[in-house]
């Protein structure tokens, strides 16, 4: 992995840290009930050539949250891994979010698929529109680039 890679990993985590905060609406446990409309999702630039998250729940850079990832069309992700599991759900795009090693599989709206912590992936959005995902973690986000 080059150092250009690590530092736009470093970057991007901790502008999601850092920015976090200020952007998180209240838990799911909370006693009153909750919308957001999809205009209201701020979004944070994260790097790594247009990835952005809306955290709709929860505050990634201190545990459980759910949030929109959006991806510019033709993105591919360095090969990377999370501390935690995760969750995800395709809204719109063609997404592939492979385990190195594995076949890519084109994942349409609709689509569900879990991350196992600690796996070694590359996650992509495929054809000629941006891609969105639903992501839930149950512990703080991260994201660590691995050297192939």
């Amino acid at each position: 992995m080059t150092m250009k890679h690590k530092r736009l990993a470093s970057i991007l985590t901790l502008g999601f840290i850092c920015s976090a905060p200020s952007i998180f609406a209240q838990a799911p446990q909370s006693p009153e009930s909750l919308e957001i409309s999809s205009a209201q999702v701020q979004y944070i630039d994260v790097g790594l050539g247009g990835p952005k998250v809306g955290a709709v729940w929860g505050d990634p850079s201190k545990g459980a949250y759910g949030a929109f990832l959006r991806l510019p069309k033709g993105f591919v992700s360095p090969l990377h891994v999370h501390t935690g599991d995760y969750y995800g759900v395709v809204v719109e795009g063609t997404v592939v979010n492979a385990e190195e090693g594995h076949r890519e599989i084109p994942l349409k709206p609709g689509s569900y698929y879990f991350q196992r912590g600690k796996t070694d992936h590359v996650t992509k959005c495929l054809g000629d529109v941006d891609c969105l995902i639903y992501m839930s973690q149950s512990q703080a986000s991260d994201f660590i680039v691995r050297k192939k």
